[in-house]
């Protein structure tokens, strides 16, 4: 509140869910997480912006993803942060957390216009300075791929969370993204890594022997938590049987909703409360 009484409004923190490497079971985990911080009473608003519209999909609005007759979609907005102000219905409610959906006509065209555009890398946070006000929380999860999409992620986010499997390839692809982070850090400031999340984890040795070398690098040598969510039919059965997390789950129970409340718990801690 300011001297005069006016209150300020505490903007949402914003994590990226971000791997370079695919198949990481990245938006399922997005699911789990936005759940895990609806579940501890804040407003949470997950944005989707994967071309491709999977998230989108799996909470089951694949006809907003297909609907072209749209005049204002993610798509235009982000070409066009300005025109926020024309849109009263883009933004899904969900009984969980809310949803800015992804739209087909992001696939091969959003990117490419984008590239070479002034402020290109900052056209997400601008739209969600806009669309993001009275959210306690904004995750964004991303495509697969380092790209002028991506890039806008972690420029509007004040944290990373990096799913990936306990296996070499998965690994390998924090390197990338170490890279991407880098190049933005470069010119646009630091940028944080929360935390890693070692996703859908089987019981085997090359396992053992990825998320000992996660824990070593990560954990013990740079301080970023690693978390182990083990591979679970529940956590996907949960989303394709009631479209919401494991959290909200009427009769489907996972020992692994522990793990993953402990990750959203990080994200209040370290992000929502200390921004307040």
């Amino acid at each position: 509140m300011t001297e005069t009484g006016e209150t300020i409004e505490t903007p949402p923190a914003i994590v990226a869910m971000l791997n370079q490497k695919g198949g990481v079971g990245k938006t399922t985990l997005t699911i789990h997480v936005a759940g895990g911080l609806a579940d501890r009473g804040l407003d949470v608003l997950v944005v989707d912006l994967a071309p491709e519209g999977a998230l989108t999909s799996i909470l089951g609005y694949d006809e907003a993803y297909s609907d072209l007759d749209r005049e204002v979609s993610l798509h235009e907005l982000l070409l066009d942060p300005s025109r926020t102000g024309d849109v009263d219905d883009l933004v899904l409610e969900g009984a969980e957390f809310d949803l800015l959906p992804a739209n087909e006509r992001m696939v091969d065209r959003t990117g490419g216009e984008l590239n070479g555009e002034p402020r290109a890398r900052e056209r997400l946070k601008m739209v969600l300075d806009e669309l993001g006000a009275g959210y306690d929380v904004i995750l964004v999860d991303n495509m697969p791929s380092i790209n002028v999409l991506t890039d806008n992620t972690l420029v509007a986010s004040d944290g990373v969370l990096i799913p990936a499997y306990a296996e070499a390839l998965s690994v390998q692809g924090l390197d990338r993204l170490q890279k991407q982070i880098d190049s933005v850090r470069e010119y646009f400031g630091a940028v944080r890594i929360l935390g890693i999340v070692a996703n859908r984890v089987e019981h085997n040795k090359q396992a053992d022997a990825m998320l000992d070398q996660l824990h070593s690098e990560f954990e013990d040598g740079l301080g970023i938590p690693v978390f182990d969510v083990y591979k679970r039919v529940d956590l996907q059965r949960t989303i394709a049987a009631q479209e919401r997390s494991i959290f909200a789950a009427e009769e489907i129970e996972s020992d692994m909703a522990e793990v993953i409340s402990e990750v959203a718990s990080l994200v209040d801690n370290e992000l929502v409360e200390k921004s307040q």
